[in-house]
């Protein structure tokens, strides 16, 4: 009987262990992308430097918060891909702008490249940045 009692009190550790080492942000694939950055854009002929935040939207769906994507201003809503969980996508709308493109993080988790295109009354432009934390 002593011998169950000590596999028991055995498992309950164990138990114990597995559940405070669950860390709810080690598991999240938005928490590399979540921070401040200063963001070096090229959209056509036009370069500029502005600050970017990215926050958690919604884990469940894999869904952030871009605030000031584009040196726009308003916030717009990208979606961690399914395919690569180091890939934001965007496809959005945006101050009378559709937003199409995607973002890639680096090994780092410190810099993501975009690559997006803007349109607006069927005029189109390419956009490419660099977004450092």
């Amino acid at each position: 009987m002593h011998y169950l009692k000590k596999i028991k009190v055995l498992l309950s550790l164990i138990a114990l262990i597995a559940i405070v080492g669950c860390n709810r942000d080690e598991d999240s694939v938005l928490l590399k992308f979540l921070g401040e950055y200063t963001v070096n854009d090229s959209c056509g002929s036009a370069n500029t430097t502005y600050t970017m935040i990215i926050r958690e939207k919604d884990e469940n769906n894999n869904e952030l918060y871009l605030d000031n994507f584009g040196g726009y201003g308003p916030t717009i809503v990208a979606t961690i891909s399914e395919q690569n969980p180091d890939i934001i996508k965007i496809d959005t709308h945006a101050d009378n702008l559709h937003i199409v493109g995607e973002g890639t993080i680096n090994n780092e988790r410190d810099e993501i490249t975009f690559t997006y295109q803007t349109s607006n009354n069927n005029i189109s432009t390419s956009c490419s940045s660099i977004a450092k934390k």
